[in-house]
């Protein structure tokens, strides 16, 4: 493990865009920085492209260039990543298939399907815990109070969540402060987490939200994900607006790995 490092990164190798979506998933809201990749060629592509070393690697067996146990042989035989913890992923739960994964250099075994408590638990348990803090809490106790406004009113009310893929620490608190500058009083600007902005519009509908989305795009760097939540269209409360943004912000970014998969086979 890599001194004075504030996260933990994590490689997940799984040519199935669902699984390495839910690793994604579940481990980011740990507070890990999660990097995927479809294939044994890319995740390569991906360890030799860093300066710092990955500290867990999570992957499937059945590779459609390459089987896990090899993967992780080739892997292992290299000095700088003989100690980093390998986790196997596979629907084979049988004692041959465990006896070749600890014998490749693998430490730990999880069964398709898993929990995500599971998950969390062996990850945990190889390279420690990383959970931060984020203001969810805070932005449902601020939609509550919107939402009862708006019921009272008939009006709508717009959440917007931007999630930026990567890392952008120290940079967040920036790029919030721009777009507060750009839109009205009455609107608020969350830092949810290091990744993740929150934007609440009282009294805008999905096309007034669509126009902020535009406006804002210009002050945010790197590949940033959008979803919109419409009080009373896509939930009746905090909870279901919350709820919708995060589902359609998981299916755009899954839709956005399905091209990139697809233009990799065309290539």
């Amino acid at each position: 493990m890599e001194e004075g490092k504030k996260t933990k990164d994590i490689l997940v190798v799984d040519d199935s865009v669902l699984i390495r979506l839910m690793v994604k998933d579940i481990l980011g809201g740990e507070g890990y920085n999660v990097v995927a990749a479809a294939t044994s060629e890319e995740a390569v592509r991906k360890i030799k492209s860093r300066k710092e070393l990955f500290d867990l690697i999570i992957v499937d067996i059945n590779l459609p260039d390459q089987n896990g146990f090899e993967f992780i042989r080739n892997l292992k035989s290299e000095e700088k990543y003989r100690h980093i913890p390998v986790i196997i992923l596979s629907i084979d739960a049988t004692v041959p298939s465990i006896k070749r994964a600890v014998e490749a250099g693998a430490v730990d075994y999880l069964v398709k399907p898993f929990k995500a408590e599971e998950l969390v638990k062996r990850v945990v348990k190889l390279v420690g815990s990383v959970k931060k803090e984020d203001r969810y809490p805070e932005l449902k106790d601020l939609l509550k109070k919107e939402v009862n406004r708006a019921r009272r009113s008939n009006t709508n009310l717009s959440l917007i969540l931007a999630h930026c893929e990567g890392k952008i620490a120290g940079e967040i608190s920036k790029i919030a402060g721009k777009i507060r500058s750009k839109l009205r009083d009455i609107d608020a600007v969350f830092e949810i987490n290091e990744n993740t902005l929150a934007l609440v519009l009282p009294v805008t509908g999905r096309e007034g939200a669509e126009v902020v989305v535009k406006k804002i795009q210009g002050e945010l760097r790197g590949s940033w994900r959008y979803a919109i939540s419409i009080y009373p269209d896509n939930g009746k409360d905090e909870e279901e607006l919350i709820g919708f943004a995060k589902e359609s912000l998981m299916k755009e970014e899954s839709n956005s790995s399905q091209e990139d998969d697809k233009e990799k086979e065309e290539k």
